[in-house]
């Protein structure tokens, strides 16, 4: 008799205990859940990010590719001015072009891993 009397006080005393634990593992997991669920729609916007990022980086290679044109065209002219201007812009839009392609690629494949 005494045993069962440890065995029910055991029983009762460790149920308290089970029922706030599992009450602590639902708020856990509820708030992973929550946190997790914001991951996909980040996603998405970096991704739109490096796509947008990728277009920028063609749209300058447009310039750059404009700018040489210019370039040949200002020469047989023999406007020195505007030949230093498109040379300036072909420089600088390659600079940024070659920069922010690798970085949206970068910023792709990583967003991919997510």
């Amino acid at each position: 008799m005494r045993e069962e009397k440890s065995v029910y006080k055991a029983l009762f005393s460790e149920q308290e205990p089970k029922k706030v634990e599992l009450g602590a593992i639902d708020d856990l997991r509820d708030d992973y859940q929550r946190i997790a669920a914001k991951s996909v729609p980040l996603k998405k916007i970096i991704e739109k990010a490096a796509n947008d990022l990728e277009e920028v980086s063609s749209d300058l290679g447009k310039v750059q590719s404009n700018a040489k044109k210019l370039e040949g065209m200002a020469k047989e002219l023999g406007a020195d001015n505007i030949v230093k201007v498109a040379q300036d812009l072909f420089q600088a839009s390659k600079s940024l072009s070659s920069a922010w392609g690798k970085s949206a690629t970068k910023i792709s494949t990583e967003a991919k891993n997510i």
